[in-house]
């Protein structure tokens, strides 16, 4: 049975906008031959209806959605309060600015813009639940998926609420992104692949939806070490792409592409993936996206011994992120500039990146915890050389719980590797075998269930 409201409404000056409200309210349910308790039952008492046909409280939209529902007129035909219709309409133009703004670069104002909206009355139980999944959205590409699924929570209560299924498989799709991100790709994958049948049943199916799932897949593929799979997932969001021309999904698939070649070992196939991502990123004027394509460009000119290129590549990329941010996505880069120092033995570059890297990463989310771990790495290296095994092994142990915390499966596996390399330098044997052993379970590919 319906819980009936009966929080109390402080009573409001009757006006005449109040009053002619009332007066159509009470002649709309007079025609449909219903009485005020029935009007609003099951949520609202007969005495809530009676005070607002009197004028003497100003009802908030969702009871006069529920009662206009039930005399069958939009809520419009009782509104004639003109600061109310501009207010609504301001609303609207409001939430469609952030949907736009749904960005790498422009999450943070969308979050905030949505925050202010949720603290306004008079909003519909639609627009809470729009609300709370961009702001969910927002969460998402700031990398705070833990953040972010209590807000989706919301959102997913709200579209069954409405019974809107396109909604809620919006809603169920944030889920999923913020349970990866949150460090549980596991359970993502398996929220992605029963979504992904779900949206393949529909007549005609929603491409766009479908597209991302395919996408994150990949990305759920990668972190639980199985880049085989990843390649797959990818290769068929590449094939559904061509009918939807999407560029910022077409920088994610070559992305995802190339970080998938780069972990099967094949440096060239990856190269020709990030350089299509940078171009498409280019092309679409996401300087977010350029700095990051510029950033993994980076990673594997170091890794291929290209110092040069890597310094160039970048430098790039923090001299982008400077300007246009996220801080997050700087201290990464400076983690690689000291990663790369490491390799090309400049002590003192390596040393400064790295204290730099840990000072840029000021926000909160996983983009910044990883940046966190690499640096602490960096600076754990230096400690080895510098003959600190004791300090060494503790930034191991904290760069090692990092990448536990996000599910980042590779990185760990590379952080345990140096720790049973240092073991092994100092001598001790039995814990350079114990780390190679974890280092391989760490890593150790997952099936993702792939189907072809």
């Amino acid at each position: 049975m319906p819980q009936v409201r009966t929080r109390r409404r402080r009573p409001v000056p009757v006006t005449p906008a109040l009053r002619q409200l009332g007066d159509k309210l009470r002649q709309a349910r007079t025609e449909a031959g219903l009485s005020q308790a029935q009007l609003g039952a099951p949520y609202f008492t007969r005495a809530h209806v009676s005070a607002i046909e009197l004028g003497k409280i100003r009802p908030a939209m969702r009871s006069l959605e529920h009662m206009a529902r039930k005399l069958g007129k939009p809520a419009s035909y009782f509104l004639d309060d003109p600061g109310a219709a501009r207010a609504q309409g301001e609303r609207r133009l409001e939430m469609a600015a952030m949907a736009g703004l749904l960005t790498l670069s422009g999450a943070a104002e969308a979050r905030r813009r949505a925050q202010k909206l949720l603290d306004e009355d008079g909003l519909t139980v639609r627009d809470r639940c729009q609300l709370h999944l961009y702001a969910g959205s927002a969460l998402n590409l700031l990398q705070r998926g833990a953040d972010a699924l209590r807000d989706l929570a919301i959102a997913q209560r709200l579209a069954a609420q409405l019974g809107d299924a396109a909604l809620e498989r919006g809603s169920d799709y944030q889920v999923a992104v913020a349970t990866r991100i949150a460090g549980n790709a596991r359970e993502a994958r398996a929220m992605l692949e029963a979504l992904l049948r779900n949206v393949e049943q529909l007549r005609p199916p929603d491409q766009l939806l479908r597209l991302r799932i395919l996408i994150t897949l990949g990305a759920c593929a990668q972190d639980l070490g199985d880049p085989s799979a990843a390649t797959t997932y990818y290769a068929r969001a590449l094939e559904w792409s061509k009918d939807i021309g999407d560029l910022t999904r077409l920088v994610a698939i070559y992305q995802g592409l190339g970080n998938a070649h780069r972990a099967l070992g094949d440096h060239d196939a990856a190269a020709g993936y990030y350089q299509r991502a940078l171009g498409a990123a280019e092309l679409a004027s996401d300087l977010v996206a350029v700095h990051v394509m510029h950033n993994a460009l980076a990673v594997l000119a170091a890794d291929d011994g290209r110092i040069a290129a890597a310094y160039e590549h970048v430098a790039r990329a923090i001299e982008i992120a400077r300007v246009f941010g996220p801080s997050a996505f700087l201290a990464h880069y400076l983690a690689t500039r000291a990663e790369v120092a490491l390799k090309a033995k400049d002590w003192q570059l390596a040393r400064s990146s790295a204290e730099e890297a840990l000072a840029a990463a000021n926000e909160r989310g996983a983009e910044s915890a990883r940046a966190t771990a690499a640096a602490v790495l960096v600076l754990a290296e230096l400690d080895l050389r510098d003959g600190d095994a004791a300090r060494a092994e503790k930034r191991f142990r904290e760069a090692a719980a990092a990448y536990r915390a996000l599910g980042a499966t590779a990185e760990l596996g590379d952080v345990l590797m140096r720790q049973s390399r240092a073991a092994k330098k100092r001598g001790d044997l039995r814990a350079a075998e114990r780390y190679a052993a974890e280092a391989y379970k760490a890593a150790r590919p997952v099936s993702a269930n792939v189907e072809t």
